[in-house]
């Protein structure tokens, strides 16, 4: 009988890739997020944004104006810093 093989091992040989498992290295570093991405410029905006995010759907229930509101000004705000960052980035390279 023919072992099996595994999805990991189908991948790697059609697609010619090592394949990534985020959960897998999260939980051998136990969620120790330190050395995955560089919390400098964009992808810190991006993860602020995103614990806000909750909060303002659940208010959007039962008041939809204002957490529209708040919503667009928290966009221009996140847009207004990542242009500020890339200001920032090429005057002192």
């Amino acid at each position: 009988m023919a072992r099996r093989r595994t999805l990991d091992e189908i991948s790697l040989e059609y697609d010619h890739a090592r394949p990534v498992h985020p959960l897998r290295a999260l939980w051998r570093n136990r969620f120790y997020l330190g050395d995955m991405f560089n919390t400098e410029g964009g992808m810190a905006i991006v993860l602020m944004d995103a614990l806000l995010f909750v909060p303002i759907v659940f208010a959007a229930f039962f008041y939809p104006w204002q957490a529209l509101s708040v919503g667009l000004a928290i966009l221009a705000a996140s847009f207004a810093a990542y242009q500020g960052w890339v200001i920032w980035e090429r005057k002192h390279r």
